[in-house]
C-alpha cells in the first residue's frame, strides 16, 4: 500500500487547479495541461483518502470545471469529459485497488503459509540444535564426571580423596580452598584442608575453623547450602572464611551424615553441578572408611583398642632410628594388672576382659597423643614415651598407677579394686637396642612385683 499522506495529495490537486488558472489568464496558456495532470491524483485516491474526502475533491474539482465553463474558458461537454475522466480515472483505480488487495491476501495465504511453515520448521530445527547441544553438553559432564570417578577408584585415603576432588574442581570450576570434616556423630574429630598455594594444607593451616563449619551446618539441618559474605557476614568472621562465596555439601553414608566438604571462593554455577557428584563422593568417603578400619583392625587390639605388639616392634625400631639419627632420649614403660590371673579365676574371663579394656582407657587418658600404647601380652602393656628422659617416664608411670588405684573398676555388675606395676628403661641410658631395652624395662616391672605390687621402679 502506498505511504502518501492524505494532505500532500490534496496539496497536489489545489496546486493543479491554480496552474491551470495561471495559464488561462497568461497569454499563451494552455490551461488544458494541469486539467489533464489532475487524473494523476484520482489514480491515488484509493490509497489514500476515505470515500468522503474523495466525494469532497471531486465536488471540490466539479465546481472548479463548472466555474471554467461559466467564464467561457471551458465549454459544457470539456466539463462533462474531464468529469468522466476523472470518476472513471477513480472507479479503474478503486477496482485496481480492490484487486490488489484480493491478491495480496492470497499471496499472504499461499505464500505467507509457506513462510509460517518454514519459520517453524526453522524453529524445530533451532530447538532441535539447542537440544542437540544441551545433550552434547550432559554429555561432556557425564564424562567429566566418569573420569573423575576413575581417579577416586584408586583412593584409599581421606587426604588422597581430597587430593582428586581438589583437581578435579580446580581443572572445572574455580575455587580457593576445599576442606573435608570428618564428622560421624555431627561433631568434627577430623579436619584435611587443601588450597591452590599450599599443595597439602591440614586442619588449621588454611584458617577455617572446621568445628564452627560442622556447627553452622549442623544448625541448617545439614542440608547442602550456599552463601555469601553480604548474606551472612558474621557467620563469615566467626568460621574464619577468607573469600566472599562459601559452600557445604554433606556426605551421608547409610542415611546419616558422616563428613563435611566444604568449599570456599566457589561460583554458584558451581553449586548445582557438583552435587550430582555426592553420591559418588559419598561411596568413594565408605570405601576409604572401611579401608583405615581394617588397616586400624590390622595394628589394633579388638579387646583393648591399643596397638598389637606387632605393630608396636615396628614403631619401637623407627623410634630407635629416629632417636640415633637426632641424638634424642625416648623411654619405654612396661605396665602389668597386678593379680590379674586371681581376678579371671575369681570373677570369670568376661570380667577379665572388661577389667582389661578399662585399663586400657585409662591409660590412653593418662599419656600424651604423641605417645603409644600396645598390649604386650595377656594382661600386659607396653608405652613408648618419645623424647622423655627418665624421671618424665617414671612421673607419667607414677600417674598411670594412681590414675588405675583410686577408682574401682566396674566391671559388668562387679566392682574390683585393680592395681598395676611399672618398669622404666631410657634409651640410650639403658640401651640401644629394643631387645635391651625391653629387658630392661621387663626386670624393672618385675622389681616393682618384688616390692609388693602397685609400685613404679626403674634399674
Amino acid at each position: 500500500m502506498l505511504k502518501i499522506k492524505p494532505f500532500i495529495l490534496f496539496a497536489l490537486n489545489v496546486v493543479l487547479i491554480i496552474a491551470s488558472w495561471a495559464a488561462y489568464i497568461l497569454p499563451g496558456g494552455d490551461e488544458y495541461l494541469f486539467l489533464c495532470i489532475i487524473p494523476i491524483v484520482y489514480a491515488l485516491m484509493p490509497f489514500v483518502f476515505s470515500y468522503r474526502q474523495a466525494a469532497a475533491i471531486t465536488a471540490m474539482n466539479f465546481i472548479f470545471l463548472v466555474f471554467y465553463g461559466t467564464i467561457g474558458a471551458l465549454n459544457p461537454l470539456d466539463v462533462v469529459v474531464f468529469m468522466t475522466l476523472f470518476i472513471l480515472v477513480v472507479l479503474t483505480s478503486y477496482v485496481a485497488s480492490g484487486l490488489y488487495e484480493m491478491f495480496a491476501e492470497l499471496y499472504e495465504k499461499e505464500v505467507g503459509g509457506a513462510q509460517r511453515k518454514y519459520n517453524s520448521l526453522v524453529s524445530e530445527l533451532e530447538a532441535i540444535d539447542r537440544r542437540g547441544k544441551k545433550i552434547e553438553t550432559e554429555l561432556s559432564r557425564i564424562s567429566r564426571l566418569y573420569e573423575i570417578t576413575k581417579k577416586l577408584s584408586p583412593v584409599l585415603t581421606f587426604e588422597d580423596l581430597l587430593d582428586v576432588l581438589f583437581d578435579f574442581l580446580e581443572e572445572n570450576f574455580s575455587l580457593k580452598a576445599a576442606h573435608l570434616m570428618v564428622c560421624p556423630d555431627k561433631e568434627c574429630v577430623r579436619c584435611i584442608s587443601k588450597s591452590g598455594e599450599e599443595e597439602d594444607a591440614v586442619a588449621g593451616e588454611a584458617g577455617i575453623d572446621c568445628k564452627k563449619v560442622v556447627a553452622f551446618s549442623v544448625e541448617r539441618e545439614m542440608n547442602s547450602f550456599f552463601i555469601t559474605r553480604e548474606e551472612c557476614a558474621e557467620g563469615f568472621e566467626e568460621m574464619n572464611i577468607a573469600t566472599d562465596s562459601f559452600m557445604v555439601f554433606p556426605i551421608s553414608v547409610g542415611g546419616k551424615v558422616a563428613a563435611v566438604l566444604a568449599v570456599e571462593g566457589a561460583q554458584r554455577a558451581m553449586y548445582g553441578r557438583f552435587r550430582i557428584l555426592l553420591p559418588q563422593i559419598a561411596l568413594e568417603f565408605r570405601k576409604v572408611q572401611l579401608y583405615e578400619k581394617v588397616q586400624e583392625l590390622s595394628i589394633m587390639d579388638g579387646l583393648t583398642e591399643v596397638y598389637l605388639r606387632r605393630h608396636f616392634m615396628e614403631r619401637l625400631d623407627e623410634e630407635i632410628d629416629r632417636a640415633k639419627r637426632l641424638n634424642l632420649t625416648f623411654s619405654i614403660g612396661m605396665v602389668d594388672v597386678d593379680h590379674f590371673k586371681n581376678c579371671n579365676d575369681k570373677y570369670g574371663h568376661l570380667v577379665g576382659d572388661a577389667v582389661l579394656n578399662k585399663i586400657a582407657g585409662r591409660l590412653k587418658k593418662a599419656v600424651r597423643e604423641v605417645d603409644m600404647i600396645a598390649r604386650y601380652g595377656g594382661e600386659e602393656f607396653c608405652l613408648v614415651l618419645p623424647e622423655t628422659t627418665k624421671e618424665l617416664a617414671v612421673s607419667v608411670a607414677e600417674r598411670i598407677r594412681s590414675t588405675v588405684a583410686e577408682k574401682p573398676i566396674k566391671a559388668f555388675d562387679e566392682e574390683l579394686g585393680i592395681t598395676v606395676s611399672a618398669g622404666i628403661a631410657t634409651y640410650p641410658e639403658d640401651g640401644r637396642t629394643i631387645e635391651i631395652l625391653l629387658e630392661k624395662a621387663d626386670t624393672a616391672l618385675y622389681k616393682a612385683k618384688r616390692r609388693g605390687r602397685n609400685k613404679v621402679c626403674t634399674i
